[in-house]
């Protein structure tokens, strides 16, 4: 695996220029109304996976789950998906209440993955009056885009200094790599997109055998 140690003054710079530079002909896509937040590191395992519920994970050993963690999962008071659907969301819908939130699924800090039209949900406004459940888990199929807002978080790190670290910052750069890699693996032909302010499409490839990033002591 390749490695670059750089200077903390040069990260920032050398992130928003690669990224630039993995530019090709923006891929729009359509039908795909429903989004879903990931983390960083475990958006190889959805798209290798699909989008599964966390009783899902825990049987087929993706993830280990106490009885006493599930059984605390499953209380859908707190935890609105419990532990056998997932949680969705629409943005731009005509009645929402302006009495409840609304979820924001244009994250800097996470992935944002957007899924076809054509499944089943229902809506459940308990927490959030745009929010969605499926019932089942999502297949690796239904997924329409994997999208970053990357570069809107180095934004908000050089507009408020201590609201992200710049670890924080390398370590979601690094897994791009590891994201695309498993694009390529998995043969999922889907637009890995940074769409921070415009439709940024990444060269796979390019994204793939990109070094990881090490901050210099």
């Amino acid at each position: 695996m390749n490695k670059l140690l750089l200077e903390e003054k040069y990260i920032l710079e050398y992130i928003r220029d690669t990224i630039n530079d993995f530019k090709i002909q923006p891929v729009n896509v359509s039908n795909n109304k429903y989004h879903h937040n990931s983390n960083y590191k475990d958006a190889p395992l959805i798209i290798k996976y699909g989008i599964l519920s966390l009783l899902e994970l825990n049987r087929l050993g993706i993830k280990k789950y106490s009885k006493e963690i599930l059984k605390l999962m499953d209380d859908t008071e707190s935890h609105i998906n419990g532990i056998d659907s997932v949680s969705l969301s629409i943005v731009g819908l005509p009645d929402l209440d302006m009495k409840k939130d609304e979820y924001n699924p244009f994250h800097s800090n996470e992935v944002d993955f957007t899924i076809s039209d054509d499944i089943r949900t229902r809506r459940n406004s308990k927490h959030y009056d745009n929010e969605f459940l499926c019932y089942n888990s999502i297949s690796v199929d239904k997924l329409k885009s994997v999208d970053i807002r990357l570069l809107n978080l180095i934004k908000s790190k050089e507009r408020y200094t201590d609201y992200y670290s710049i670890e924080q910052i390398i370590d979601k750069y690094n897994c791009l790599g590891d994201i695309a890699s498993q694009l390529r693996e998995s043969n999922l032909d889907i637009p890995f997109r940074e769409m921070s302010i415009d439709n940024l499409t990444m060269d796979i490839d390019k994204v793939s055998n990109t070094p990881k990033l090490i901050l210099k002591k």
